[in-house]
């Protein structure tokens, strides 16, 4: 647990507002797979606060992963960022006035992944190798096209 990310819930209840900001290792993610790697630091910007017996997260993170490309298969580093994010945990369920604010940041973190990636913005180089491999689909003419709903 990083001590900026432990919020000491019983100095939030008169008001106050605590600021998180930073540059944090990667390491608290606890990601480090083959195909999928944390090394760039996570940038943390945002605040806490207490309210309506609710404790209130509202941040932005953002870091990079590394990644294989789905067509070459070669690694990348892939911005991952969250713009907004809101957590609430009743204060009554927090055990010891502190909360820790970690787990919260690497679930956002990893659900922003995608769940594959393309090198060269979208247009890997190597994808006129294996287009031959790829199945041609031709969109239906109209004619040609069902809608079950259109009579209701």
């Amino acid at each position: 647990m990083l001590d900026a990310f432990k919020i000491c819930v019983d100095r939030l209840l008169e008001g106050q507002v605590q600021k998180i900001e930073g540059s944090f290792d990667p390491s608290f993610l606890e990601v480090d797979e083959e195909e999928l790697k944390f090394r760039a630091p996570v940038f943390v910007r945002g605040e806490v606060y207490a309210a309506d017996q609710h404790l209130v997260v509202h941040l932005n993170a953002s870091t990079y992963a590394t990644m294989p490309c789905a067509i070459c298969n070669e690694l990348g580093d892939w911005e991952i960022k969250i713009d907004n994010f809101y957590h609430t945990e009743p204060l009554s369920e927090i055990k010891g006035a502190v909360f820790d604010l970690g787990p919260q940041i690497r679930e956002a973190l990893l659900l922003e992944l995608p769940s594959y990636v393309e090198c060269g913005q979208g247009k890997c180089p190597h994808r006129a190798l294996i287009a031959p491999y790829l199945q041609k689909t031709e969109k239906p003419k109209d004619n040609e096209m069902h809608f079950p709903f259109s009579g209701l």
